[in-house]
């Protein structure tokens, strides 16, 4: 690595490390002045929320950071002459390009894993606590069964009742319907004495559901051989409610991307909407795309190399404009893409992509990299 090599990488880390502790700052106190205005919580448990917080604050804060180390470490070489010196060196703007885009590229596969591993792991944890929590204050729903889900590699999801395990495949939230469910009830001594298994089941009233195209089977505590019975429609009443495995779903951004991968799968066989999920896996490829991205976007002040043509007034008011612009649109696109009014590629990519037409439009009309 050549020493003006290092000197890009040290300016621009300075300033990446520099603004992402000022927005991480900027958001940490939302959310505390958040948490404190709501008076819901001691400041033991606002400091704990706020931690399992964080890695959810770096996927807004990294793409942002990109551009804005780009642009301030461009702006402080042209202030000293110093980006002049470096083509005068024969350093290229292509090679300039490359050394900041390489940075960007490490920071966006970091970003990745964080959105990808890290994220879920956190979001787990916080229901948890506010399942704690409610027990705490006493919520009656809380007091109930807690319903704790697993994904496995079949796509099934598990959980356990009052007297029976549950799986089943996938929810339909528009027509509360159950997919590829089985029951395993079990007695007061633990052992294993009926299941049922249904291709699926409609919520009708009363907690009671239609269970459709079911195999019923009994006396399998006995020593006796299993009766196995089969009936069009069961109706059978449980103790969860559809708000239950509503919550379960909502749950669902508790995997990790392959889990959730898996889980789009089974979505896709039963014929169910898997948009929103979709969405939110695109999401963990795009966010660490567009930190790519971005930290090339600033680069275009490669070609005014003079520090007559930079401002830093104008860069901050830039930045700032940028950033709520770039939030704005971008969680906009993701919530069209996860109500399918547009699709879940454009959601998720469609701003990136623009920038990229943009740079390669500039790129092209300079013929300067070469």
């Amino acid at each position: 690595m050549s020493n003006l090599t290092k000197l890009i990488l040290k300016e621009w880390l300075r300033f990446f490390l520099g603004s992402s502790l000022v927005l991480l700052m900027v958001l940490s106190l939302g959310h505390v002045l958040n948490s404190l205005l709501k008076d819901s919580a001691d400041f033991k448990t606002i400091y704990e929320t706020l931690i399992l917080e964080l890695p959810s604050f770096l996927i807004k804060i990294f793409p942002v950071s990109c551009l804005i180390a780009s642009l301030f470490s461009i702006n402080k070489l042209k202030n000293r002459n110093e980006l002049t010196a470096i083509f005068a060196s024969g350093f290229s703007r292509l090679k300039f390009i490359f050394t900041i885009g390489s940075i960007g590229a490490i920071v966006g596969v970091l970003l990745f894993f964080i959105n990808a591993y890290l994220v879920p792991y956190t979001k787990h944890h916080q229901e948890s606590l506010k399942n704690i929590s409610s027990t705490d204050t006493g919520n009656a729903a809380a007091k109930k069964t807690s319903v704790s889900i697993n994904a496995l590699n079949s796509g099934k999801i598990w959980f356990k009742g009052q007297d029976y395990f549950f799986s089943y495949s996938s929810f339909d939230r528009k027509t509360n319907t159950l997919y590829n469910l089985t029951l395993y009830f079990y007695g007061p001594n633990f052992k294993f004495s009926e299941q049922i298994s249904a291709s699926y089941a409609s919520f009708r009233h009363d907690d009671t559901w239609l269970l459709h195209r079911t195999f019923h089977y009994t006396n399998l505590d006995n020593k006796t051989f299993p009766t196995v019975q089969y009936l069009d429609i069961l109706p059978l009443r449980i103790h969860e409610t559809v708000n239950d495995f509503r919550q379960i779903n909502a749950d669902i951004a508790t995997l990790n991307i392959w889990k959730l991968y898996d889980y789009i799968g089974v979505l896709k066989t039963n014929g169910i909407n898997y948009s929103e999920y979709y969405v939110t896996f695109l999401d963990k490829f795009s966010s660490a795309f567009t930190c790519l991205v971005l930290s090339i976007l600033a680069s275009i002040a490669l070609f005014n190399p003079n520090r007559r043509n930079s401002s830093f007034g104008k860069n901050i008011a830039f930045v700032l404009t940028f950033t709520f612009v770039y939030w704005f649109i971008y969680s906009y696109f993701l919530t069209l893409g996860q109500t399918s009014r547009i699709p879940a590629i454009v959601a998720t990519f469609g701003v990136p992509s623009i920038f990229v037409l943009y740079l390669a439009g500039y790129f092209i009309y300079h013929r300067k990299l070469r």
